[in-house]
C-alpha cells in the first residue's frame, strides 16, 4: 500500500467502519491504557530526575540539562511500559480478533515473557524522540514565560526586582502549550519515525509471520538490525518511511493535546495542593526573567 489513507480506505472496505472508529476498533481500549500508562510513567519520571536535577544544580536548567532528563525519563519509560505496547500492538495487528485477556495469554504460551519485551533496543533508541521534544519544548517555553514576564512588567511600570510574586506567569496557557506541544513533537516523531517503524515491525512479529519471513523455518524473532535489513531489501528507503504522515500527525495530535492538559493541570495542583512549591516556582521563573 502507497501511504497510511490507502491502508484506512482498504481497512473500511473490507473491515467497514467499525475497525477504525473508536471505541469499535481493535485494541482500542488496550491502546488506551497503553496511552494513559505511558504519559503517566513519562512524566512521573522526568518530572522525578527534574527535582533530583534542581536540588543538586542550581540555576537554570539548560537545554543540555533537559536532553539529559528527557533522555533519562525516556528509557526508564519505554523500560517500564514495553510490555503494554507489545500487548496493543498485538490487538491492533492480529486477524482473528480476541480480548485483552486472550491476546496476553497467547503470547505468553507462544513466546513467554519474551514476547512482552520485543523491540526492545529501538525502544530503547526512541528515547531521543523525547528527548527532541522536550529540549524544543522546554527551551522555548522557558524563553516564552521570560518574555512574558518581562512583559508583565513593564506593563506594570515596574522593574523586575519590584514585580510581584503573584504577578508571575509559571505555566503555558492551553493554547501555547498546544501548538508548542504540536511543534516540538513533530519534529521529533518526523526525525525518529524510521526508529518508530522498525519498533513496530519488531513488536508485529508472530510466530506464524516469523516462519513466513524467512525459508529456513526461523522461529526466533528477528532483530532490529534483522528487521532494518528485511524493509532494506524489500522496499528499499521507502520502507522506512511507510505510514509516517499518519504516525506523525497522530502522534503530534496526541501530545499537542496532552501538553495542553498538562500544563494547565500541574500549574492548578501546585496552586492548590502546594503552595510552598508554587511559590518557588514563581520566584525561579522571576529569576530566570531577570537573568
Amino acid at each position: 500500500m502507497s501511504n497510511t489513507f490507502t491502508a484506512m480506505a482498504y481497512t473500511w472496505k473490507t473491515e467497514g467502519p467499525k475497525a477504525l472508529i473508536a471505541p469499535w476498533a481493535p485494541g482500542y481500549m488496550s491502546t488506551c491504557a497503553d496511552a494513559f500508562v505511558f504519559n503517566f510513567v513519562y512524566y512521573y519520571y522526568f518530572e522525578f530526575f527534574r527535582s533530583i536535577y534542581s536540588r543538586t544544580v542550581s540555576g537554570r536548567i539548560g537545554y543540555r540539562g533537559n536532553m539529559v532528563l528527557a533522555t533519562c525519563a525516556g528509557a526508564c519509560m519505554q523500560l517500564t511500559t514495553l510490555p503494554l505496547q507489545n500487548h496493543s500492538t498485538r490487538m491492533q495487528t492480529q486477524t482473528e480478533r480476541q480480548s485483552n485477556w486472550a491476546t496476553a495469554v497467547q503470547m505468553y504460551r507462544e513466546e513467554g515473557l519474551a514476547a512482552f519485551y520485543k523491540g526492545l533496543l529501538p525502544c530503547l533508541l526512541l528515547s531521543l524522540n523525547a528527548t527532541i521534544q522536550d529540549t524544543i519544548f522546554e527551551g522555548i517555553k522557558d524563553t516564552w514565560l521570560k518574555r512574558q514576564n518581562i512583559s508583565a512588567a513593564a506593563r506594570a511600570g515596574v522593574d523586575l526586582a519590584q514585580m510581584k510574586l503573584r504577578a508571575v506567569q509559571v505555566g503555558l496557557n492551553a493554547g501555547q502549550a498546544f501548538w508548542l506541544g504540536l511543534f516540538s513533537k513533530l519534529i521529533a516523531s518526523t526525525i525518529c519515525f524510521p526508529i518508530t517503524r522498525i519498533k513496530q515491525m519488531c513488536q508485529a512479529q508472530t510466530k506464524r509471520s516469523k516462519l513466513r519471513s524467512d525459508g529456513n523455518m526461523r522461529t526466533s524473532p528477528l532483530s532490529m538490525l534483522e528487521m532494518s535489513n528485511y524493509v532494506w531489501n524489500k522496499d528499499g528507503w521507502r520502507g522506512f518511511v511507510y505510514g509516517i504522515e499518519g504516525q506523525v500527525f497522530n502522534a503530534s495530535l496526541k501530545a499537542a493535546l496532552n501538553r495542553s492538559v498538562k500544563e494547565r493541570i500541574q500549574v492548578f495542583i501546585f496552586f492548590l495542593l502546594f503552595p510552598l512549591r508554587f511559590q518557588e516556582m514563581r520566584k525561579k521563573a522571576l529569576a530566570l526573567a531577570q537573568a
